[in-house]
């Protein structure tokens, strides 16, 4: 990489830095209650609302980790690009009764609906807030590591150094405007997103021809090695239906991503910020639709690099997660330029999702379900200093441990699942689910979550968190069934009934 695309890059990431903080800034200035520094509720557009709900679920593992998966074991990844519906599919299946809460009493949080669903159930807020803590931790931890390598190599300073200036900054801002600065910030961020996804699909087809001629070029050569001495294996059977992987874990990327939308908390809590209930179908379009172009550019990009290996253009990888890097290399300065700042904006919006929802499950719900009282007017300074600490002990773990982060971040996702499907799809969706079954739903559902950390390892050949969240809706459903059936207020029974 040449100087002059070296510094156009540390310019643009700097600039969108900066727009990001200052749009946090401007953003304190409407963040003057609790249920708006908290939630943000009812204070969006459709537009804003989905671009930083899209924002928030792509993360850095999305435009890195999915081409680097689908270059490392060919067509079974692309099956993640169906979860761009996932989000339409959330906000028809959950958007209207999540967002009924707000007009039923004042949401600010994932603990306030526990709540009113669940008669002020102070252990199943707990267990749920500590099960969502956990997931949303090791995200954040994932995205800060992601972004503070990336800036380092480029400026060439300690990862521990560009940990802190850049995600110091972010902390900053999002401590002073809460959840309306990171929404609004996130919305930025995806927006650039959405912008290099365009640029890089045209240049693919461009470059390529479409995938007709790389399904030819992959499978034209069984086995080539570059002159760095890597050999990659392709071959017709690389793109094929599975790819190298089997069928069952093939499965298991296009269920997990599609069912675990709906549970993310980046997608629950944007259905009560959006302004009006009748914009909730356009969220759930804009949603789907930028998430289908960010989508589209991970998959464009493994298939690039695929065609430029298979033709001999570029040596093959040393590393599979370089796959998005190396399509955009050989496309020249404008897509080195705009898949570095998308690069670098999914790691920022999703760790200020993430910073926000960790630091308000401990400090609003956390606390108030184990019967500490704090006053309304201190909630959001309490708030504040769980988020300055959270984030700099995220960037030191994230810098310092890389094998706790990996471990974090596989664990987030399925985490977030578990957690939140008993309490909030299956206590939505079913008026029969009661306090007992959510009780005993998020208990399993923590316990499974935790073991693994001890050697625990699940004998099946399913990712352990999709056992975990089986388990969980299971034991909800059953356990409802088999005691009695909770007594609703006559509002909450209008909003199930929706």
């Amino acid at each position: 990489m040449s100087q002059g695309t070296t510094f156009l890059i540390i310019f643009f990431s700097a600039l969108m830095i900066s727009v990001s903080f200052l749009i946090g800034l401007w953003s304190k200035k409407k963040a003057t209650s609790a249920q708006a520094y908290f939630g943000g509720t009812a204070m969006f557009g459709p537009v804003a609302v989905g671009l930083s709900s899209m924002a928030g679920i792509a993360s850095a593992f999305a435009i890195v980790g999915v081409p680097g998966i689908i270059y490392a074991n060919g067509n079974a990844m692309t099956f993640w690009m169906l979860s761009g519906a996932a989000f339409a599919m959330s906000y028809l299946i959950l958007g209207k009764r999540v967002r009924a809460m707000a007009e039923i009493a004042p949401i600010s949080s994932l603990g306030d609906i526990c709540d009113i669903r669940f008669n002020h159930n102070r252990v199943i807020k707990a267990l749920m807030s500590i099960i969502i803590c956990l997931g949303c931790v090791g995200y954040l931890a994932a995205q800060i590591s992601a972004g503070s390598k990336l800036i380092a190599t480029l400026v060439n300073c300690p990862p521990i150094v560009a940990g802190f200036v850049i995600f110091g900054l972010l902390t900053v801002y999002t401590a002073l405007s809460g959840e309306v600065g990171g929404l609004l910030s996130q919305a930025f961020q995806g927006l650039v997103m959405v912008l290099a996804g365009i640029v890089i699909i045209v240049a693919f087809f461009v470059v390529t021809g479409g995938f007709g001629n790389v399904l030819a070029a992959v499978s034209a050569v069984p086995e080539i090695t570059g002159a760095n001495g890597v050999t990659k294996t392709l071959g017709p059977d690389f793109l094929n239906a599975w790819g190298k992987a089997s069928g069952g874990t093939s499965l298991t990327w296009m269920l997990i991503p599609i069912l675990g939308c709906v549970g993310q908390p980046q997608v629950l809590t944007r259905m009560y910020a959006v302004k009006s209930p009748r914009d909730l179908p356009k969220a759930g379009l804009v949603t789907a639709v930028t998430h289908t172009i960010v989508g589209f550019l991970a998959v464009v990009a493994a298939y690039g690099a695929l065609y430029l290996v298979a033709t001999g253009v570029i040596d093959p990888l040393k590393s599979a997660d370089s796959a998005i890097y190396a399509f955009a290399n050989y496309l020249g300065t404008y897509a080195q330029v705009l898949v570095y700042a998308a690069v670098l904006a999914a790691a920022l919006s999703s760790a200020s999702m993430f910073l926000t929802s960790s630091s308000t499950l401990l400090s609003k719900d956390l606390t108030s379900a184990l019967g500490i009282k704090i006053a309304p007017e201190k909630q959001i300074s309490v708030s504040r200093i769980f988020m300055f600490i959270l984030g700099a002990i995220a960037i030191v773990i994230s810098v310092y441990s890389t094998q706790m982060v990996a471990l974090l971040g596989t664990f987030g996702w399925g985490t977030l699942v578990s957690g939140t499907f008993p309490v909030f799809v299956v206590g939505l969706l079913w008026d029969r689910c009661n306090e007992k079954g959510a009780m005993c739903g998020t208990i399993v559902s923590l316990i499974f979550n935790i073991i693994p950390f001890f050697g625990f390892k699940y004998p099946s050949a399913l990712p352990g968190y999709f056992i975990t969240s089986a388990l969980a809706v299971s034991v909800t459903v059953f356990v409802s069934l088999l005691t009695r059936r909770q007594e609703t207020s006559p509002k909450l029974e209008a909003v199930l009934k929706l």
